[in-house]
C-alpha cells in the first residue's frame, strides 16, 4: 500500500537537533559491505553478492549501481602494519584487493569492508 510522498528540508529531533535532508540525501552511504576472505557476506546495504576472484582479490556487486565508475568509495580489511588494499571501482561494482606490502603479494585477510556513495 502506497501512503504518498513526504516533502522536508529539515528533519528535527526532539533532542538530537536538526538535520537537512539534503545531507540524508547526499550525504549517506548507499551502499556498504561486511564481508569474509570467501567473498561471503556477514551484512551489508545494496550489496546482492561477493566473488573470490583469488586470493587476496574479491569483487562486491551493487544491487543497485552507482552513478558512474567515479563514486565514492573505501575499502579496508582488518589490518596490521604489513597490509594495504587497493580497490577498482565500476558502476555496478568494487573490486578490493588485499595485499602484504612486505612481500608484495596478495594476501586474504578478514574481515572485508567496503562503504560507496553516489547512488544512480
Amino acid at each position: 500500500m502506497a501512503f504518498g510522498t513526504l516533502k522536508a528540508d529539515t528533519l528535527t529531533h526532539s533532542t538530537a537537533g536538526s538535520l537537512a535532508t539534503n545531507f540524508v540525501v547526499n550525504g549517506s552511504n548507499k551502499a556498504w559491505v561486511h564481508g569474509n576472505s570467501d567473498a561471503t557476506i556477514d551484512e551489508s546495504l545494496n550489496t546482492s553478492s561477493g566473488t573470490d576472484n583469488g586470493t587476496g582479490n574479491y569483487t562486491f556487486t551493487y544491487t543497485n549501481s552507482m552513478s558512474t565508475a567515479n563514486h565514492v568509495s573505501v575499502g579496508s580489511t582488518r589490518t596490521s602494519s604489513d597490509q594495504s588494499t587497493t580497490m577498482l571501482l565500476a558502476a555496478a561494482s568494487t573490486n578490493i584487493y588485499s595485499y602484504d606490502i612486505s612481500s608484495h603479494s596478495l594476501e586474504d585477510r578478514d574481515p572485508l569492508f567496503i562503504a560507496a556513495g553516489d547512488l544512480a
